[in-house]
This record gives structure tokens, C-alpha cells and sequence, in this order.
């Protein structure tokens, strides 16, 4: 559905062209550069999609445009108080020219300004919990190409305090016959049959607890073969699907972990070497030990 909801606003945007590059600033007032009650980052899973954008945890805090552009489509429970808010609820979309447009959803209210310019001074509405929402906060996303490529905010705007590097947790292999999970720092024995799907559980933590920040690259490595990059980056719309990296959703994530393929081991002692990085550079590093009896 936000697929189709981008490729609806690339129908009536009008690509409008800035003097000099858009430069972006956060949308919410609020201690920065510690950003706290970041909930929720880009390109994390959501079950069975990537999440696009980044949720900070607010009530009735004013939002801001990240750049001066146009209002280029709003929607509120104003506008068709008969018909139930789901998904986005109050949202608005703002253009910012050369084919950058921004997002704010779940917005409690939104202003009464529904269209011309705007700038980072003018107020788009305040934080809420309307929509497809569980709890009050702001998602917002940024997107270039007129709403084809959706961009890593925390690639974009400035940078925020970020010190805790990412935490690698268990590895999980999956077969017909169940789960094995295989802890790091000691060797873990297991019979295989075939390749099957291996998963990594990893988190970012952020400054309280339950917030994160995400992970901006996953690296892995099997025995000698070469090191598997994955960036999140940017997602891209391809017909309906969004991708990272050409991948869909189900090659990069499962059961909520990060998927590293259908790995072939070798018969014997194994090493998986993971690495992962967040967006100010914190990262760490983890080797699994697996001594495997290869049946195939």
C-alpha cells in the first residue's frame, strides 16, 4: 500500500529544481544531537517488509519540514471523517525539489496550512498516535527520485550522538527438523544434511532502553570464502516490492534476525566471522566455532 501511495504523489509532483543542494535538518526540536526516543530505524524488519524510515517517541511536539519545499499531499481524519485512519493517519508529504521529497506520519493534527511552501520554521502539525500505530510517535522518512529510492535519514541529516557499538548475539541455523541456535565464544557441534538458511541476531542499542539506532552495515564471512557486504543504505521500489540491495525482504531478513544465506559448510571445524557496523562508525565483531558432520 505505501508503495503504491509513493508512485500516486510521483503522478502529481512537479519536479521542482533548488539554486543549491538541499540540506536537511531533523524534524522535531529536541536535544539533539543525542536524539532520544529513536524507536524504531531504517531498514529493520518488520515481519514481512522493511521498515523505511526512522520512529522517534513523541506527543504533541511540534514537526518541522527537514528542508523548505512545497507541501505536496496531506491527509487528515478531517478530511473524510467517515472512513477509518489506517496506515499513515494524519500524514503529510512535503517536496524539496531536484526529486527529494519527506514524510511525517501519525501526526496527532495537522496544521492548517495544507499547501504552498513551507519552511524548516513552519510547523507541518504535532506528534500523535493516529493511523496503523501502537504507541505515540513520529515516523518519518525521506526519499529521493520522487519517492522511488527511500534513503537512510541517518545517512542524510546531521549527525547524532551515538556510542554504543552493535551487540551480536546467538547464530541460528534452520532445517526441516527445527532450530539450532549456536552461541559465540565456544564450538558448537551439528550434523547437516544440505546448505541451510543461517541467521544472525544483532541490535543497536541507543541511548535509554528499548530504543536503537540501527545497523548501517553487515559483514560475514565463511571459513576462507569471501567477505558478504550488506549495506542499509537506501531501499529501492521495484514494480511492488521494496529492495535493499536487489534483495527483497525475506533474502535479508527471517524470524526478525538478519539473514546471511544458505551457508555451505564444510565437513569439520568452521568459522563465522560477522561484523557489524552502525551509522557513526561503532561496530563489533563476533567468530562462531562450528564443527560441523557434514551428511551431503
Amino acid at each position: 500500500m505505501k508503495s503504491r501511495l509513493l508512485f500516486f504523489l510521483f503522478a502529481i509532483s512537479a519536479a521542482g529544481a533548488f539554486a543549491q543542494e538541499v540540506k536537511f535538518s531533523w524534524p522535531m526540536e529536541r536535544g539533539f544531537p543525542e536524539l532520544r526516543g529513536l524507536t524504531s530505524t531504517f531498514g529493520e524488519s518488520r515481519g514481512d517488509h522493511f521498515h523505511n524510515g526512522v520512529d522517534i517517541s513523541s506527543l504533541g511536539e511540534p514537526v518541522h519540514p527537514v528542508a523548505p519545499g512545497k507541501i505536496l499531499f496531506a491527509r487528515g481524519i478531517e478530511d473524510d471523517p467517515f472512513s477509518p485512519l489506517i496506515g499513515p493517519g494524519n500524514f503529510v508529504i512535503v517536496d524539496h525539489g531536484k526529486g527529494w521529497w519527506s514524510g511525517y506520519y501519525h501526526l496527532g493534527k495537522i496544521t492548517k496550512t495544507r499547501k504552498g511552501a513551507v519552511e524548516p520554521n513552519s510547523t507541518l502539525g504535532v506528534t500523535g498516535n493516529t493511523g496503523h500505530s501502537v504507541g505515540a510517535h513520529l515516523h518519518f522518512f525521506l526519499a529521493r527520485d520522487y519517492g522511488r529510492t527511500l534513503v537512510n535519514p541517518l545517512v542524510v541529516l546531521p549527525g547524532i550522538v551515538d556510542k554504543n557499538p552493535p551487540q551480536i548475539g546467538s547464530l541460528t541455523i534452520v532445517t526441516p527438523q527445527g532450530k539450532t541456535t549456536l552461541p559465540a565464544g565456544s564450538v558448537s557441534r551439528v550434523r547437516l544434511s544440505q546448505p541451510f538458511p543461517v541467521y544472525a541476531q544483532i541490535q543497536d542499542p541507543g541511548l535509554e532502553k528499548n530504543t536503537n539506532r540501527g545497523i548501517y552495515e553487515l559483514r560475514w564471512k565463511l571459513n576462507d570464502a569471501p567477505e558478504q557486504i550488506r549495506n542499509f543504505q537506501k531501499i529501492v521500489v521495484v514494480g511492488d516490492e521494496w529492495t535493499l540491495e536487489g534483495k527483497g525482504f525475506e533474502d535479508v531478513f527471517g524470524m526478525g534476525q538478519y539473514h546471511l544465506g544458505a551457508l555451505s559448510f564444510q565437513n569439520g571445524r568452521n568459522t563465522v566471522r560477522i561484523t557489524a557496523v552502525d551509522q557513526a562508525g561503532n561496530q563489533s565483531t563476533e567468530t562462531f566455532e562450528i564443527d560441523v558432520q557434514r551428511m551431503y
